[in-house]
């Protein structure tokens, strides 16, 4: 093994970006659906913002699929003149259980339609500059938010879950696969998942239930790589749960004695202030340290993934859904540019030498310019810690 880590990066805001211009995308209201929106309104509005990406020099492409539920479709009307096709066929079993639709809004079979959809989309971007050399470095990976992220508001940022069922390891693990499964049982859609991301997760239940159904369902020519990262809103550094790092990397990677979890490939922080991201870290890495032995060897360790938000101290309001920047951020005045902060947070991770790579990348307010900044930045950097993996 190289002494030096390597680094892979992700892209950035999907969401936010759509608000940019070219885009300049409105987001119907009442819709609890965001990015994955566009699966029935516009999907080469997806396929241009994924492109750029890629163009920017992100590796790995997250699908447009965070909060995208069977329920969200159906109570999202479609669009007049909406010509959604479906495939033919028995739908598959966790598909056949009626759900509240009318015929102005999406049934479950159509919503798996349109879900499967983002795979290809995100796919196409990769491929127009993978090489054969890269294959293992570039991909898509399937994004599966957390259940919070799918209502309406949203409450991934608070913990606050409904109903209370949803309050429970079962109750999520339940909810989780059936999603993942509406991806996992059709092969066309499978074969061309690389990672698959559950990302934001903000109680320590919820990260219990993903172990659990990744142990169930990620195996033999199913198994694909897969990443944990939670959001660490709190200004102590526990999730919105109240859950401290230990108790979440203990969760992350603990093997239980009856062996039914499967450890991820990687782990992680996403949509959480930079600020914040350097002391997080340095928890991640003495956590794992403690679980897996101070003296194990670096590819026993997961990858380090982590992609904070841009948002320079503002913060999402769920309610009106608008960024609101707090009076004591506005006196504060310019913040230091993110992809310098973070590209120097990333470099003393790297030289620390515990993790075996570094997936990083961008959440809210992040742009293509952004990644690539990041990138280059990060090239520029004369280094003996790490190396980037893709030209």
């Amino acid at each position: 093994m190289s002494s030096k880590v390597p680094i892979r990066f992700l892209d950035g805001g999907l969401g936010t970006t759509l608000e940019l211009p070219p885009h300049n995308a409105e987001f119907r209201e009442g819709s609890s659906l965001w990015s994955s929106d566009f699966l029935i309104s516009s999907p080469d509005t997806l396929s241009g913002v994924h492109q750029a990406f890629v163009d920017a020099g992100a590796d790995i492409i997250l699908t447009a699929t965070y909060q995208a539920s069977l329920a969200g479709f159906a109570a999202s009307k479609k669009l007049s003149g909406d010509q959604t096709a479906l495939h033919t066929g028995q739908p598959h079993e966790s598909l056949r259980e009626s759900r509240p639709a009318s015929r102005d809004t999406h049934g479950p079979e159509e919503a798996a339609v349109l879900m499967r959809k983002a795979v290809p989309l995100a796919k196409q971007a990769v491929l127009s500059r993978q090489h054969e050399a890269e294959s293992n470095s570039r991909g898509v990976a399937l994004s599966l938010g957390a259940y919070g992220a799918t209502m309406q508001p949203s409450t991934e940022y608070s913990g606050e879950y409904k109903p209370q069922h949803m309050q429970t390891v079962q109750g999520l693990a339940e909810w989780h696969a059936e999603r993942l499964e509406i991806f996992k049982n059709d092969q066309v859609t499978w074969k061309d998942v690389d990672y698959v991301s559950f990302e934001t997760l903000p109680v320590l239940w919820e990260v219990q239930a993903v172990r659990q159904i990744m142990a169930k369902h990620n195996r033999s020519h199913y198994m694909r790589q897969w990443w944990i990262s939670c959001v660490f809103p709190n200004e102590d550094l526990t999730l919105p749960d109240g859950s401290s790092v230990s108790a979440v990397v203990e969760t992350m990677l603990h093997e239980p004695d009856s062996g039914e979890w499967q450890r991820p490939w990687g782990i992680g922080i996403n949509c959480t202030d930079i600020k914040k991201l350097d002391d997080l870290i340095l928890q991640y890495e003495s956590s794992t340290a403690r679980i897996l032995g101070s003296d194990a060897e670096r590819d026993a360790w997961p990858w380090l993934v982590t992609y904070p938000d841009g948002a320079q101290g503002s913060v999402y309001n769920t309610e009106i859904q608008e960024w609101e920047i707090s009076p004591e951020m506005k006196a504060k005045g310019p913040q230091r540019p993110w992809h310098e902060e973070l590209a120097e947070i990333i470099s003393k991770t790297a030289k620390r030498g515990r993790w075996p790579g570094i997936l990083v990348g961008g959440c809210c307010k992040t742009t293509p310019n952004d990644i690539k900044e990041l990138r280059a930045q990060l090239a520029s950097n004369t280094s003996e810690a790490y190396y980037l993996e893709t030209g």
